[in-house]
């Protein structure tokens, strides 16, 4: 499926505005990446089944729910169906509002680990590939 696989593969879910796809690329080199803001697919029938196409290729999704998402509904699609796949998802919660807040409970109940920031999604990611590198 991937002639140069590295350890596992990753599916970055959230929005593109910001550009963290690249920082966690270049943060997490041990990882093949699926990234939807890279494919550049218009039509809404052919980027919904690459994203859920990603999604199966990937053993863990990093879903990534910044404050200045609007809504998180794509996010909410995509961690229900990892979810539903028994995929590993690992959720970073920025929600700021606590009403917007209380209707994203069912989407951190799908989560295996839920941060607050980032870095330390990154840091969790990391510390995963050196335990299983020493065992």
């Amino acid at each position: 499926m991937f002639p140069n696989k590295k350890q596992e593969t990753i599916y970055l879910a959230g929005g593109f505005r910001s550009g963290w796809q690249l920082k966690v690329i270049e943060m997490l080199p041990e990882f093949d990446f699926l990234d939807p803001s890279a494919h550049k697919i218009q039509d809404p029938a052919l980027y919904t089944k690459w994203d859920l196409d990603a999604i199966r290729k990937s053993d863990v999704i990093l879903a990534y729910m910044e404050s200045s998402n609007p809504a998180g509904y794509a996010l909410s699609l995509e961690i229900g169906f990892a979810h539903a796949l028994g995929k590993e998802v690992i959720l970073v919660d920025q929600i700021e509002d606590a009403e917007i807040s209380r209707y994203f409970e069912m989407i951190r109940q799908c989560s295996n680990k839920i941060f607050d920031a980032m870095p330390e999604a990154i840091q969790h990611l990391q510390s995963r590939c050196h335990k299983k590198t020493q065992a």
